[in-house]
């Protein structure tokens, strides 16, 4: 009973509230809503969702700062993450209406995206740099936005529009591009940009260019629930900032024909053009997460007369190399004392492994002198590049690509080793030219030392060339180097070479020869 009488009691303004709500959804005469279907599965995606006065990396570097390289866009470029000022967007969603020749045969020929602070009703553009608002005189905001006479760093949402080389439809930085299913359109689309904020909004304006027209003369014709996809993929001169702070909604329509400049054109439930629409996307913008941490230098340089890789035991990636016997060669023949011989030369090898994280890369030299006896006889170096010539006196050496040497003598590939092993080899080192024609022709066979012929060039009739400088012991000389990239593990092995002439004096010869590693960072 008193449930009933409080109703009662309360029935004329129940009554009052029934007539607002109905006031309030029922559409005039004049609204096409009811004849909209919606895009679904919208959404908007930001290569950056920094506001529009940030476009600089961790460390600061941007644009805008004249101490930066290549004033900034090497560290954050036009539609990096970190780049708020220079954006790009996405725009995904799925038509609802059939506009292939079995349905309405009324292709899209125009897309719209409107940039609004609401999702419905006026639109105002979003952004909150109040010192760029529109004022009285719009050629004074023009002004102000040309100068970047602005203030305090922020910025009202802009698409931005170089007037010499503008938005192009590619795939490229500075284009857009239009999608169905996945597949990019073969329609000529042509992009315009315009304000489109309304006067009655009681905010600010902001006079910037918030609304983008894309018109095809012949358009795509979708059917119900086909992905559109709309890139903007921005470049220095076009690209689109956004707003300062806060969420902002964009207003998405499809239409059949060019719904023209006219603002009255812009409200879709007054436009019978338009095929699908009167829905929104929104999208809120984010400071960066600014993390800060150090790797320091690191850097493996070992050399040994073994290489690890080439035995039949299991080792670890990029291993040290072997030390062997002190890292003492014997240069000549085993049958007599290791001793060189007028009508033969002899080669030995040694090894060396480099690794370092420098980004500049890595410089590797060699120092030492030639071959001399404890009373000042010596062999002759070979300042320039010279095949091995017996009965010639000659102290050279070069450098073999490790991995290439493991295809011809090594056992390497019969072996079993972990799956973190590295395939030992001299990349991304470049072997300087008077050192690089001592390993192996073009079959894969180890260039001779015997007869001192060839061109030079690595072919099958070629003999190996070396070259050594004893100049090196004070002026390290330059054996492999790479400048631009880190090293994680080059591997070399260096073939030396020694021949005598009949009258070079009797007696015990010996070297050292160092390996220097100069990483650049």
């Amino acid at each position: 009973m008193y449930a009933l009488k409080s109703i009662v009691r309360r029935g004329k303004p129940l009554a009052a509230v029934f007539a607002i709500v109905a006031s309030a959804v029922l559409p005039s005469a004049a609204v096409f809503a009811d004849g909209l279907n919606p895009l679904t599965e919208r959404s908007l995606l930001l290569s950056s969702s920094a506001p529009g006065f940030m476009d600089s990396d961790g460390a600061g570097n941007s644009e805008s700062n004249p101490n930066a390289y290549n004033g900034g866009e090497y560290y954050s470029p036009p539609g990096s993450g970190p780049n708020g000022k220079k954006s790009g967007e996405t725009f995904t969603f799925r038509v609802s209406t059939n506009s292939s020749p079995t349905g309405t045969n009324e292709p899209i020929k125009t897309f719209s995206l409107q940039y609004c602070t609401e999702a419905a009703g006026k639109c105002k553009a979003p952004g909150d740099n109040t010192g760029d608002a529109r004022d009285s005189l719009p050629s004074v905001r023009e002004t102000n936005l040309v100068a970047h006479a602005k203030p305090v760093p922020t910025s009202d949402f802009d698409v931005v529009t170089d007037g010499t080389t503008p938005w192009t439809q590619g795939t490229g930085p500075g284009t857009y591009q239009i999608l169905k299913n996945g597949a990019p359109s073969t329609e000529t689309w042509t992009m315009s940009t315009k304000n489109a904020e309304d006067t009655l909004h009681s905010g600010n304006l902001t006079g910037k260019k918030n609304y983008i027209i894309l018109t095809s003369a012949t358009g795509e014709q979708p059917v119900f629930n086909d992905k559109i996809e709309i890139k903007f993929t921005p470049n220095t001169l076009n690209y689109i900032t956004n707003p300062g702070s806060g969420s902002f909604f964009v207003k998405i329509n499809t239409y059949k024909t060019d719904p023209g400049v006219s603002e009255a054109n812009l409200q879709p439930t007054t436009d019978t053009n338009v095929i699908d629409g009167g829905v929104t996307v929104a999208n809120v913008m984010t400071d960066s997460i600014h993390i800060t941490t150090k790797v320091l230098e690191t850097m493996a340089f070992s050399v040994g007369t073994r290489n690890p890789d080439t035995q039949s035991v299991q080792h670890g990636s990029c291993q040290s190399m072997d030390v062997v016997n002190g890292n003492r060669l014997d240069l000549g023949n085993p049958d007599a004392e290791s001793s060189l011989e007028t009508a033969k030369a002899w080669d030995v090898n040694s090894y060396w492994r480099l690794s370092s994280n420098s980004s500049g890369g890595a410089t590797v030299y060699y120092s030492g002198d030639t071959l001399r006896n404890t009373v000042g006889d010596y062999i002759q170096d070979m300042p320039a590049k010279a095949h091995s010539q017996p009965g010639t006196e000659q102290f050279g050496l070069a450098l073999i690509d490790a991995g290439q040497d493991a295809i011809d003598t090594d056992p390497v590939t019969s072996l079993t080793f972990p799956t973190n092993w590295i395939t030992p080899n001299i990349d991304p080192l470049l072997v300087e030219a008077p050192y690089a024609d001592g390993g192996y022709d073009t079959n894969g066979d180890l260039l001779p030392i015997s007869n001192g012929v060839g061109t030079g060039n690595g072919t099958t009739a070629d003999n190996a060339e070396f070259a050594f400088k004893k100049t090196s012991q004070t002026v390290p000389e330059v054996v492999a180097q790479e400048n631009t990239t880190v090293i994680s593990c080059a591997t070399a092995k260096m073939r030396y070479v020694g021949n005598i002439a009949a009258d070079t004096p009797a007696g015990v010869y010996t070297t050292k020869i160092n390996y220097l590693a100069a990483p650049q960072y």
